[in-house]
């Protein structure tokens, strides 16, 4: 359904992806470190007799590494044929939203407006709508 969001919980603030880019939800019990990786990779953790990557959003908007606690949720998300977990503070809802998106405001903190791609309102709400493409490969910025 192309108006359906999952709402979850990156650095304390509610953000939402739209539930086509979504493989799944899952609860991370322990990732193993990677030595050398990018300090946006939490690790790699184990999903159904597979290894995926777990990228910290909260990194790209706090600079700081998140503290993974076990079984915290994370996005898996299917960007250029490999799964990826996106490590979130919590995951709230799927929701419809039919409303058009807003542009992003100027005044958006760098952080937000590198993962963000448009704002969705619903019942007086604002909701980041966040890019999973970027949070996996940052190099890939989009145009401005």
């Amino acid at each position: 359904m192309k108006d359906l969001y999952l709402i979850a919980v990156i650095a304390g603030e509610t953000v939402a992806i739209p539930s086509e880019r979504i493989d799944s939800v899952v609860k991370v019990r322990e990732s193993v470190p990677v030595p050398s990786a990018a300090p946006f990779i939490c690790g790699l953790f184990a999903l159904r007799s597979r290894v995926l990557t777990l990228i910290d959003c909260q990194y790209f908007v706090t600079g700081e590494p998140a503290e993974l606690i076990s079984g915290q949720p994370a996005i898996v998300v299917n960007i250029g044929g490999c799964c990826y977990g996106l490590l979130v503070d919590d995951v709230l809802d799927v929701i419809p939203i039919r409303t058009p998106t807003l542009p992003l405001p100027s005044q958006l903190p760098a952080g937000w407006s590198e993962i963000g791609r448009s704002l969705l309102e619903l019942d007086g709400e604002t909701f980041l709508l966040i890019d999973p493409d970027y949070m996996v490969n940052p190099s890939t910025r989009r145009a401005a």
